[in-house]
């Protein structure tokens, strides 16, 4: 994220929603909102949270709200056992 602030990200977003609505879409896989524990990991650019949960909290539901307002609607992704860069591919998390 490049902003703290709410207001900012829930303008961004509800234009987001506005061209994704313009597009056809109905849905945006987003916000990623997982923090950034691996320096390498290939989708920390998608992250809002970035290094700072405490950001993340702060910025996801004004996130989710702009896009939803638009009548699309967001799936939050990435918040929980996506920490894992080697093996990628093959490895698996079973989480009871």
């Amino acid at each position: 994220a490049a902003t703290w602030d709410p207001e900012a990200v829930r303008s961004y977003s509800e234009a987001l929603g506005r061209e994704f609505r313009g597009k056809g879409a109905n849905s945006i896989l987003g916000p990623s909102i997982n923090v950034h524990r691996v320096a390498r990991n290939g989708r920390n650019f998608e992250y809002l949270s970035g290094e700072d949960p405490y950001l993340g909290a702060k910025l996801v539901k004004g996130y989710v709200q702009g896009v939803q307002s638009e009548g699309v609607f967001a799936v939050v992704k990435h918040w929980v056992f996506n920490e894992q860069e080697t093996n990628r591919v093959s490895e698996s998390s079973i989480v009871d």
